[in-house]
Order: structure tokens, then C-alpha cells, then sequence
């Protein structure tokens, strides 16, 4: 399948994945309010640390090994279901690791604590990555579908008050679960019979240690704030830090959804030893994301201040500052996203890609020790800022030698232009309109039209000076001869 339609599926997927939270945000935000909402969210982040270990690094270095191995359906089956096995012993060992925790640590909320095992669960048989690795976006996508629809009903059918937390818990959980069990009714038809040795088994275990590595420094700089808040600030606190974060998750996807289906379509053109294909990737996908990045960025930053009153309430208005504070990072991680998931990772540079990670889990650990306690939701949004910072310089350093960025650096000007250009023009719609969803949806439309125009114009404005530069190269000159 091409990569256009992986990436328009995967997109599909990562925005479906961020739009439940999303359209029930106005209605959940006055519903359980700010302190409901922390609950969950800090529940839910203890949760995902045990996740993060059930899946040790199985979820990347099972797609890149099912992308290597595809052409082969005989060693395609034996890597995944060894690699599986494995990942069914440590998910279960994780399971029971978390429950023991729940009841000898957690005394407060210690029964929507209980009810974020079936989250675990779902790691038990998570097997999206296998599908991810063959490039079947679209099955993954369908799932989604179906179950997110059905979650979104039920909320609005059950949840009515700040009492059933339990129940929105529950609904939550259990998306995600039935998500994944969906996937096992198309895997018979992926597969074959093969017979599973613990040499087999084995093999992967030390790959998928390594590969878990970077998701420990990941999980660190995108879980752990919420954990931080809870425990140095408060629960209110942490509900306005996951809903800015929730934003911006949900536009973040839309870039970075493309780092997913090139993962698989890298690590097979590098196996294949086609190193210019993959370089020519490599740059378009680049451009293509900064592209994307850029507006989003800017739209985003812009747009808060007006948007974020009427869609949460006034419970939740110091998102305002903390989604503008946070915004940058889109482009941050857009960057880091392809030298990262494109680059290193297809190439097995696993340990300048861990190096990038830890630099910025440390960095984020640190500010959020010293700024979290004086300054909240806020505090955090300033060590995930400096923290994505770190890691894109430290990847840009390590591909330094490999990127051709005297190519690259004509065009993110342009956009980054573009984008403040489009920036002022939604600010002044957003203070001339005041709060309002019309004005919101104003501030959307001209800030797409104001940054495509300006693109247009430039790239046409471009093209055209070439033109008639060839034209004057190639017409006869007559002097001399009147």
C-alpha cells in the first residue's frame, strides 16, 4: 500500500485514538470537573508506567521486525508469535505488579485505581504493532472506529455527575480493551502454523530490552508530569495539564502520524540497501511535516485564549496558558519525530536515539522537581518544553552529517514566516470577536486560508522567476543584427 494512503489511514487511527477525550472534553470537564478529571489522569499514569513495562519495546521492535521479515510468511509467523509469547509472560507479570501496588500503597482513589487494570489488560493482547509492521493501517483504523463510537455513547448515556467517575473510568478502560481483542479475528488469516522453541524466543529478548530503553526516557517526559503534578501540586492541578496536553496530543497526531507508517517502509528500504530512496524519504518527509507543524503551532497558540473558556468552562482556564506554553513543541516533535522514527530507529541507531531520549527525561525530571511545586500545571509545561528542546538538538546533532539541510532551510523559513504572519491575523480576529465558538471558527478558517496563501504565493511567485529565467537563457538575442 502507498504511503499517502498508510499515512491517511494511520492519521485516521491517531486522531480517532486523541477524539473521544476530545469531544467529551466540554461535556466530562463540567461534569466530574477539574478534580474528577485529575483523578482519572493521575490514576491513569501510574497505569501506564506498568504498560510501558508489560510492553517492554515490543510495540517498535515488533513492527520493524514484521516490516523485515514480511516477504517470508514462515518467519514472519515465528517471529511474531515468539515475539508475543514473550510479551505475554511481562505483560502478566506487570498486571500482577500493579494490583499488588494498588493494594498495599494506594489509599486514596484506590477504586478507580482498581478499575485502570483492565487498561493493563489490554496490553496483555495488544497486538497492533503486528498489523503496523504489514502496513495494514486500515484494519487497525476500522476497530477504532467501532469502539470509539460506542465509548462516546456510552458517556453521554451514564456519566452524569461528579459520583460516577467510577463509570467513566470504566467506559475508558474498557475502549481499550475490547480495541485490541478485536484485532485477534484478523490475525488467523496472517499467519501460519510454526513451531515456537525458547531459542526462538530468546533471540528477542535482548533486542527488545534495548528497544525498551528509549521508552523509559519517552514515558518519563510524557507520563510522568501528570504523576509529578499529582503528588507536588494537586489533583485539579493535574486535570488542567491533561486537558492542554490532550490538545495538544491531538494535533501533534496529525504530524507525527506519519512517523508511523514510515517506520515500517524505512526499515524495508534500508534492508533493501536502497540508501538514496531512503535519504530522498527522508527529506520529503521533512518538509512535509514542517509543513503541517508550523500552522498547527501557531494556530493552536493562537487560537487558546478564545477558544478555551467556551469549550471547558471557567473551571479551566489556566489551560489557556498552558496550551500556549506547550504549542512550540509540535514543531519540536515533528523534527524529532523524523530523525528519530525515520532515521535512527530503521537504522538500528538505538543508542544515539536512547541518548537523545534520556538527555530530555532528565531534563524534564529536573525543572518539574523545582518548578512543580510553585507553579503547577505551568511549572510542567516549561520542563516538557525545554525537554523536547533537548532531545530534537541532540538528534539533529547526531544526523548532522547525514541531512542535507542547505535544502532544507529555504523552505522552514518560508513556513515559519508564514506562520507568523498567520498568527497575527488570528490574534486580531480573536480580539476584535472576543470568546465565541463562531469566533473560534473563524480564527480556524482564516488562519488556514491566510498561511496556504501566502505558501501559494511564494512557491508560485518562485516557480514563475525560473520560468522566465529559462525563457530569457533560451530566446535569441538580435543585437548586431538591426
Amino acid at each position: 500500500m502507498s504511503v499517502k494512503k498508510n499515512y491517511l489511514y494511520n492519521l485516521v487511527y491517531q486522531i480517532m485514538t486523541m477524539a473521544l477525550p476530545l469531544v467529551t472534553v466540554p461535556y466530562i470537564s463540567r461534569v466530574l470537573l477539574a478534580k474528577g478529571v485529575g483523578i482519572f489522569a493521575y490514576t491513569s499514569s501510574i497505569a501506564q508506567y506498568f504498560a510501558l513495562f508489560g510492553m517492554l519495546g515490543i510495540g517498535i521492535y515488533g513492527n520493524k521486525v514484521i516490516a523485515m521479515t514480511r516477504d517470508d510468511k514462515k518467519v514472519m509467523s515465528e517471529n511474531f508469535l515468539s515475539i508475543y509469547f514473550l510479551q505475554l509472560i511481562v505483560s502478566l507479570v506487570s498486571v500482577f505488579s500493579y494490583l499488588m501496588l494498588v493494594f498495599l500503597m494506594i489509599r486514596t482513589d484506590q477504586e478507580i485505581a482498581l478499575i485502570q487494570t483492565v487498561t493493563l489488560l489490554g496490553t496483555v493482547i495488544d497486538c497492533t504493532w503486528f498489523f503496523s509492521g504489514l502496513e495494514m493501517f486500515k484494519k487497525i483504523v476500522t476497530r477504532n472506529i467501532l469502539i470509539k463510537c460506542l465509548s462516546l455513547v456510552a458517556i453521554f448515556s451514564f456519566v452524569k455527575g461528579p459520583g460516577d467517575l467510577y463509570l467513566y473510568t470504566y467506559i475508558m478502560c474498557l475502549s481499550t480493551f475490547f480495541g485490541q481483542l478485536i484485532m485477534w479475528f484478523y490475525i488467523r488469516n496472517q499467519i501460519v502454523r510454526v513451531k515456537i522453541t525458547f531459542r526462538a524466543v530468546k533471540k528477542h529478548v535482548k533486542p527488545v530490552f534495548i528497544y525498551f530503553l528509549p521508552q523509559i526516557a519517552m514515558q518519563v517526559y510524557f507520563v510522568l508530569d501528570k504523576t509529578m503534578i499529582g503528588v507536588l501540586s494537586s489533583k485539579s492541578e493535574v486535570g488542567i495539564y491533561d486537558y492542554a496536553d490532550k490538545i495538544q496530543k491531538m494535533a501533534i497526531a496529525i504530524v507525527t502520524s506519519l512517523g508511523t507508517v514510515m517506520l515500517p517502509k524505512m526499515a524495508h528500504t534500508f534492508i533493501m540497501g536502497q540508501t538514496d530512496k531512503a535519504q530522498k524519504y527522508i527529506l520529503k518527509s521533512l518538509d512535509f511535516s514542517t509543513l503541517l507543524a508550523v500552522p498547527i503551532m501557531f494556530g493552536l497558540a493562537g487560537i487558546a485564549q478564545e477558544f478555551i473558556p467556551w469549550y471547558m468552562g471557567n473551571g479551566f482556564l489556566k489551560c489557556t496558558v498552558v496550551l500556549i506554553m506547550i504549542s512550540p513543541t509540535i514543531f519540536l516533535m515533528a523534527w524529532s519525530g523524523v530523525f528519530g522514527s525515520q532515521y535512527l530507529l530503521p537504522l538500528g541507531k538505538m543508542k544515539e536515539y536512547t541518548v537523545s531520549l534520556y538527555i530530555g527525561a532528565i531534563v524534564n525530571f529536573l525543572l518539574n522537581l523545582v518548578l512543580i511545586k510553585s507553579y503547577g500545571s505551568i511549572g510542567a509545561s516549561i520542563g516538557t518544553l525545554v525537554a523536547e528542546l533537548s532531545v530534537t538538538l541532540v538528534q539533529m546533532f547526531f544526523v548532522r552529517n547525514d541531512i542535507r539541510w542547505k535544502q532544507m532551510l529555504p523552505k522552514t523559513l518560508l513556513y515559519l514566516c508564514a506562520g507568523v504572519v498567520m498568527y497575527t491575523f488570528v490574534r486580531f480576529i480573536g480580539h476584535s470577536m472576543g470568546v465565541s465558538i463562531v469566533t473560534t471558527f473563524v480564527q480556524i478558517i482564516a488562519g488556514i486560508f491566510s498561511y496556504t496563501a501566502i505558501i501559494l504565493t511564494v512557491e508560485y511567485a518562485g516557480h514563475g522567476g525560473i520560468i522566465l529565467e529559462e525563457i530569457r537563457k533560451r530566446r535569441p538575442s538580435y543585437r548586431g543584427n538591426s
